[in-house]
């Protein structure tokens, strides 16, 4: 089984609980919330001319906050696609509340990968060419360190320098196939992206109706996708740690993308 029926597979689990889909939906509109005071101080008086510390301090702290609401709905969706695996019915509720419990430590991850991001981005931006590739792959790298950190920080309530490690213990024991499952779910991602730019390219030029339609096509799919990615990533964090398939999946399929050492 490749990463391609894997990726099918998930969206099969979200198919049968569907209450998943609303976990990134919620996520987006947390980080626009979020995103609106500190938007407002940052450019009422129009886009800063001479950025002061203070301009960057409120950038970093609306990129921090942002990106904190994104990483807590996900981790309450992890948590809600680990009870459906377990034989339990997945709650929004209750998922939000296991991600609660875990606040302190998901704004500590927050903290942390919004800091790597920018330094990481401010390093590209000053580098050269030979600069910006190692820089490329030493991102490239910690993305695939924190792959599982987000079912690790919230199923198995490590702190959070804790949980990078753990991922990064659980990724010693993944195949390559873990980067085919991302890329499988990026060209997916594009292809079902193909409808909404043909309806989008006809509401342009001949009926302008047709735009909105392209829209709410492009938000749920990327709802959709956003969440099925999150239930592969559970679904590999509980191969990885138990050898057991979960429901929904096959242990030969998830041996193609998780390997003991």
């Amino acid at each position: 089984m490749n990463s391609w029926d894997l990726m099918i597979r998930s969206f099969r689990v979200l198919r049968r609980d569907k209450q998943l889909i609303l976990f990134p939906i919620l996520s987006t509109l947390a980080a626009a919330a979020v995103s609106v005071p500190f938007a407002f101080a940052l450019f009422q008086g129009g886009p800063p001319r001479h950025w002061e510390p203070i301009d960057f301090a409120v950038a970093f702290a609306w990129y921090l906050f942002a990106n904190f609401a994104l990483i807590f709905f996900n981790c309450a969706l992890a948590a809600s696609a680990q009870d459906f695996f377990n034989g339990g019915e997945a709650s929004l509720g209750k998922g939000i509340g296991a991600a609660a419990a875990r606040a302190p430590e998901i704004l500590m991850w927050s903290v942390v990968s919004s800091t790597v991001g920018i330094f990481l981005r401010w390093l590209d931006e000053r580098a050269g060419l030979l600069g910006r590739i190692a820089i490329g792959i030493l991102g490239f790298g910690w993305s695939m360190a924190t792959y599982l950190i987000v079912p690790v920080l919230v199923i198995e309530e490590r702190g959070v320098m804790d949980s990078i490690r753990r991922s990064g213990e659980l990724l010693r024991k993944t195949w390559g196939e873990q980067l085919c499952g991302a890329i499988a779910f990026m060209w997916a991602g594009l292809l079902s992206a193909v409808p909404a730019v043909v309806i989008g390219a006809i509401g342009i030029n001949r009926f302008w109706p047709l735009l909105p339609a392209a829209v709410i096509y492009i938000l749920a799919m990327a709802a959709a996708f956003s969440a099925a990615r999150q239930i592969f990533t559970v679904a590999l964090y509980r191969y990885a740690t138990t050898g057991e398939a979960p429901d929904g999946y096959t242990g030969a399929g998830l041996h193609g993308a998780v390997r003991a050492r």
